[in-house]
């Protein structure tokens, strides 16, 4: 600390006046010089974590996007032959289930075949699973009930499947596949109101997400059976009010018919051959 001895006894050898003057602009200048670094240190820190979170909510906003387009493509409606449609109708009233056509002839698209129905799943399970990350807490809830919602439908054709598979009946088969087609529409002709609602769930929760938009935006969800599957949960205590589970036994019950006449269809067209 030689040179800074030395500056002090070259200050004391000055004139009051000057030494004063010296010693406050060497306060001033280190002053300055600590309340810069402090400041690129603090608001430099801050400047970064901003941007880092900008971008997150960017990301964000991007995926709350993709996952609505995905679900309007859900929504989307097509024509179908009016046999089918008609076979379908007689099916569903011989249950007496009640159900609501949304027009002659004019279905959902993702119940105009088991493979939309299946495509339309699997893009949707795997695109909401890997950007589970970015969802708020009621995104995240209303989507896995929605995952679970169109799982259990889908399970229905796994059903029908299932049977032939232990039968050895091939699944391409003509009369199995038109079997199936056949429950696939009347799944849809039945549950098609129900799946819109669940749908519009789901974007509703993310636009109330957007009008809150936060990067704190979630707290952490336990994978847990208290949550994922009890009938008290979040998540199975709206879904055990749907059609589709509170009608379970009716449901599975066409699911049955439609198996028995594909088995039926496919031993009488073996044995005419």
């Amino acid at each position: 600390m030689n040179w800074f001895d030395n500056i002090l006894n070259a200050i004391k050898q000055c004139p009051d006046y000057i030494g004063k003057g010296i010693l406050q602009l060497i306060v001033l200048t280190l002053g300055g010089i600590i309340v810069a670094w402090i400041t690129t240190k603090v608001f430099g820190r801050k400047s970064e974590i901003n941007a880092v979170e900008g971008v997150l909510l960017k990301r964000k906003l991007d995926i709350y996007e993709t996952l609505s387009g995905k679900l309007e493509e859900l929504k989307a409606v097509v024509m179908i032959p009016s046999d089918l449609y008609q076979s379908a109708v007689m099916a569903l009233k011989k249950e007496k289930v009640t159900f609501n056509a949304i027009n002659q002839n004019q279905i959902l698209g993702v119940f105009d075949s088991p493979e939309k129905l299946t495509t339309g799943f699997l893009d949707l399970e795997n695109y909401i699973a890997s950007k589970k990350l970015y969802y708020d807490n009621n995104v995240m809830i209303q989507t896995m009930r929605f995952q679970n919602y169109f799982a259990a439908l889908r399970r229905l054709l796994v059903i029908f499947e299932e049977q032939f598979v232990d039968a050895g009946i091939q699944l391409e088969k003509k009369e199995v596949a038109s079997a199936e087609r056949l429950l696939t529409v009347e799944m849809g002709l039945l549950l098609q109101d129900e799946f819109l609602g669940q749908i519009d769930k789901v974007i509703s929760a993310m636009r109330q997400s957007i009008k809150h938009l936060s990067f704190k935006h979630r707290d952490e969800i336990e994978y847990k059976y208290s949550v994922i599957s009890s009938p008290d949960g979040p998540i199975m205590s709206e879904l055990m009010n749907t059609k589709l589970f509170s009608e379970r036994e009716t449901i599975l019950g066409i699911v049955t018919k439609a198996t028995a006449f594909g088995m039926v269809d496919s031993i009488m067209k073996g044995k005419k051959k």
